[in-house]
């Protein structure tokens, strides 16, 4: 009974109803149902998941983390969202915060120097002798003939293997009456000369990453019709970017030689591919034709091959995240000269004595003002909200003394900010007139998402219903800006509201508050 619910959950919330949508999730969503299961069953838990509370779920989403209280609480929503009846204390904690947050990744590390200077010799190298190789062998094929007519030489072999493609050794055994074992592995050296290989497209396309530092999976995708010329030397590379949609990369010189020598040296192969014909990484891997060259097996031999190894001497197979970190490392570094003075004729001690120490006092004063005002700035970020759920002005004096210390508020001060007295657009201000944006005894004139990051602002539940309507204004501005426009102008401010205010009150005031919200729009105005 339990399995089949948990089955019945499961395909509630696939594509397009729940957040199932890839093959991916929907495999790792049946392993945490089967984990569940077990788990209940050992607990001894045998009815269905109608039966299933709090008491019995919490345990096993505070033992087991993130990913296996996701992927559950899927499966639970979907059971509900089928017409399943859950228990009312598991509902109210699938209304609810998870338990579990989930973990920062970790950032790539870049290469080293030594290290990246390694994989680009050894990625240079092999391009250039397959280029080499594939040019000879393109040059015995135009001097062969027929070796059928003309006899089994190297430049007959190759001519037959230009015109019938890829095959094996017995293949062209076959073709050729008589022929003997002993030109399989002239064959084979020809093949792999002629059409690339996987090693062959695995460093082009490993070069082509150290060149743009465009993402692993887009270039992996990348088809012919995406790489144009804008110029003699120039390119515009489009590719689609996993998490985003698509994207275009100006392409100047050693990027532009590349993919055309990559086109021209996979051109042969591409006469032979059929519906392969487009993808930009084609190759034979010896028994098949085949478009990623980007596996995990193919880096790793491939390295140890070239012998390819880190700073400790150890194996180093290439990563597409870490060259795209490296890449963008050494780009942000490849301006700076090296050299740490001002004029190359001084030590650092003498310019630090005659040019960056001695100041006027109106300097000194300047600098030394415009410190304080940042460490200010950081300390009031820093500074959690103060957040009102209780109108009991005697309790709220007691919880909140930084707030009655800070500004030096008296009885009538919080009495008249928990009376709605001092209301600002999406708060209560503890002090107009001493608002750290603008001259003491000057009225604030800062923005209305502004107090998100004030510590004079106190937020109560009636204050909802507008902070909901600054959340709905921050994803109208998110849809008509870039991404590093919003993050500049409304980032922090978003942040603090999205992750930090709202979570604070219950689903309950943000229900009704929503439905105050939509209750005084017009009809047009309704998201």
């Amino acid at each position: 009974m339990l399995a089949g619910d948990l089955a019945r959950g499961l395909a509630a919330a696939t594509h397009p109803n729940g957040p199932i949508r890839t093959y991916r999730e929907a495999r790792h969503a049946v392993r945490c149902a089967r984990h569940l299961a077990r788990y209940l069953h050992e607990t001894g838990f045998t009815g269905a998941l109608s039966h299933l509370t709090a008491t019995q779920i919490t345990p096993y989403w505070l033992e087991f983390g993130f990913t296996f209280e996701r992927h559950s609480r899927i499966t639970l929503n979907g059971f509900h969202a089928d017409g399943g009846p859950l228990h009312a204390d598991v509902q109210a904690h699938l209304d609810g915060r998870p338990i579990n947050q989930q973990a920062g990744s970790t950032p790539h590390r870049p290469y080293s120097d030594t290290e990246w200077r390694r994989i680009d010799e050894a990625a240079r190298s092999a391009i250039d002798t397959a280029w080499q190789d594939h040019r000879k062998a393109l040059d015995s094929a135009e001097r062969g003939a027929d070796p059928i007519a003309h006899g089994i030489t190297r430049d007959n072999l190759a001519w037959l293997i230009r015109r019938t493609g890829p095959v094996s050794g017995r293949a062209i055994r076959a073709m050729i009456p008589g022929a003997p074992w002993s030109i399989r592995a002239t064959v084979l050296e020809i093949r792999d000369a002629l059409y690339p290989t996987g090693y062959t497209a695995l460093v082009y396309n490993l070069r082509l990453s150290m060149l743009t530092g465009a993402v692993p999976d887009g270039i992996d995708d990348l088809a012919v019709p995406d790489f144009t010329h804008t110029g003699p030397a120039t390119g515009l590379l489009s590719y689609r970017k996993g998490r985003t949609a698509r994207e275009a990369l100006d392409l100047r010189g050693p990027a532009v030689r590349l993919l055309d020598q990559w086109l021209a040296h996979s051109a042969p192969l591409r006469e032979h591919a059929g519906e392969l014909s487009e993808c930009m990484w084609i190759n034979y891997n010896g028994t098949a034709l085949s478009g990623q060259p980007r596996t995990p097996w193919q880096r790793i031999k491939w390295a140890k091959t070239v012998d390819l190894t880190d700073d400790n001497g150890q194996p180093m197979a290439p990563h597409g995240g870490r060259i795209r970190t490296t890449c963008h490392h050494r780009r942000d570094r490849s301006a700076w000269t090296g050299r740490t003075t001002i004029d190359p004729n001084h030590t650092p001690a003498i310019e630090g004595d005659h040019y960056l120490h001695h100041h006027t006092p109106a300097q000194v004063e300047a600098i030394e003002g415009v410190i304080e005002e940042a460490q200010r700035d950081i300390r009031r970020k820093a500074a959690p909200p103060v957040i009102v759920t209780n109108q009991d002005a005697a309790r709220f004096a007691a919880d909140f003394p930084r707030l009655v210390a800070d500004p030096g508020l008296d009885g009538d001060a919080i009495q008249r900010l928990l009376a709605g007295e001092q209301d600002v657009f999406v708060a209560s201000c503890a002090s107009l007139y001493n608002s750290p944006h603008a001259p003491s005894g000057t009225a604030c004139p800062a923005r209305p998402w502004v107090c998100l990051l004030c510590p004079l602002a106190v937020f109560t539940p009636r204050h909802l219903p507008n902070l909901l309507r600054l959340q709905r204004y921050f994803a109208d501005q998110e849809r008509h800006m870039t991404n590093a426009q919003f993050l500049a102008v409304f980032g922090p401010y978003a942040d603090r509201l999205s992750t930090d205010l709202l979570p604070r009150f219950s689903t309950t005031a943000i229900r009704a508050a929503t439905e105050n919200v939509f209750a005084v729009l017009q009809p047009e105005e309704i998201p």
